[in-house]
């Protein structure tokens, strides 16, 4: 052996390493240095970190648009504007829309009718009044008294003769709609766009003793209107069942009812309705006007209400019953007091009045004004 040689080689191993080479403990495996090159990055990701970063860092001086309930265990968020959600929702809590439509002008009914509800209401501060007085009159004058009378009230007065110059009574169903206005005025009001939320529709000769927010924010689910049922006479009076049944036989209109008409139906009372007009069906007037031809009764008047009750058969929703109009122990009462009655020639007369519960929502001065 070359004595020399094992000097040699660890001198060698030094040139070659960098260094003398340490043997591994006993029974484990010598680890190699990585030979891998180090990875690189993608072309552009170190600009787009950047451009992330500085986006993230502005948008923390935005103002907040939500906000948590810490006492809420699902942690939902709420809008921090209220302004924020939609004003149209059909649902909404905030307003309640009260149409009436006025035959004879009358503002004592209206006095009445509009500050019975107010004294009435746990919320009147969003409740909304809208009266659709006569064409050809002055629509100002009646407002500025009104709004002397009551001057915390949130009202509109407005001509009817708006309504009619919206509508297009050249065609059929804008004419049918015009010549029986008073029996379908709270239709008019849906296709003449008047409103384009809910509301509700109740007679101006009215005094409400009721809570009306309770009722104007109540849930139709699928339904289109909410109505009062009308018991005192049956669907069987108005029309032969036989001649129904021929009708719902032989029609081929999606229109007609397809379960069996029950006889002993009670017709709507259509002068207390709540609307919703985004749910009401495209061809509603169509489907009335075909009812009020095919069904023939004595009474105009009479004709259309049982054309709108087989309309909307099966396609309402029941109002409470403390919600139809009566002299007492209801919701909703009949005006008690004098009023000014129209006859068919449009001449004016004073009707007395039978009762002085009107009297506690309208004061003598008060009266005095309105009159003037």
């Amino acid at each position: 052996m070359d004595p020399g040689g094992l000097q040699r080689r660890p001198a060698a191993a030094a040139r070659a390493g960098g260094g003398p080479q340490e043997l591994p403990p006993r029974g484990q495996r010598a680890i190699h240095p990585d030979v891998d090159p180090q990875p690189r990055p993608w072309p552009g990701m170190q600009k787009l970190a950047i451009v992330a970063i500085v986006v993230l860092g502005c948008l923390q001086f935005l103002p907040a648009t939500h906000i948590r309930d810490p006492n809420d265990p699902h942690r939902t968020w709420i809008p921090k504007d209220r302004s924020r959600i939609p004003t149209d929702s059909s649902n909404e809590v905030g307003s309640v829309d009260l149409f009436s439509w006025i035959s004879c002008l009358e503002l004592r009914t209206i006095a009445v009718l509009t500050n019975s509800t107010l004294s009435s209401s746990s919320d009147p501060q969003n409740i909304s009044f809208h009266f659709l007085i006569p064409e050809g009159g002055n629509d100002k004058l009646p407002y500025h008294k009104l709004k002397v009378v009551l001057p915390d009230s949130d009202l509109t007065v407005t001509s009817q003769k708006q309504i009619k110059d919206k509508l297009n009574v050249a065609t059929p169903e804008g004419n049918f709609l015009w010549l029986f206005h008073k029996e379908l005025s709270p239709l008019l009001i849906a296709k003449s766009q008047l409103s384009k939320k809910r509301y509700l529709y109740i007679p101006a000769d009215s005094i409400i003793k009721g809570k009306i927010e309770d009722l104007g924010r109540m849930d139709l689910g699928n339904y289109a209107i909410g109505a009062v049922e009308d018991c005192s006479k049956r669907l069987s009076d108005y029309v032969s069942m036989d001649v129904l049944n021929a009708i719902q036989r032989a029609a081929p209109k999606s229109w007609v009812s397809k379960e069996p008409y029950n006889k002993d139906a009670c017709l709507l009372d259509f002068s207390m309705l709540l609307v919703e007009p985004r749910k009401l069906e495209k061809n509603l007037v169509e489907s009335i006007m075909w009812w009020a031809n095919v069904v023939n009764v004595a009474n105009p008047s009479d004709q259309i209400r049982l054309a709108v009750a087989l309309a909307f058969y099966d396609k309402y929703m029941k109002l409470p019953s403390n919600w139809k109009r009566a002299d007492d122990n209801t919701d909703i009462l009949n005006y008690d007091g004098p009023k000014n009655v129209c006859s068919e020639d449009g001449r004016q007369h004073e009707q007395s009045g039978y009762g002085a519960t009107w009297q506690k929502y309208l004061h003598q001065k008060s009266e005095a004004i309105l009159d003037a």
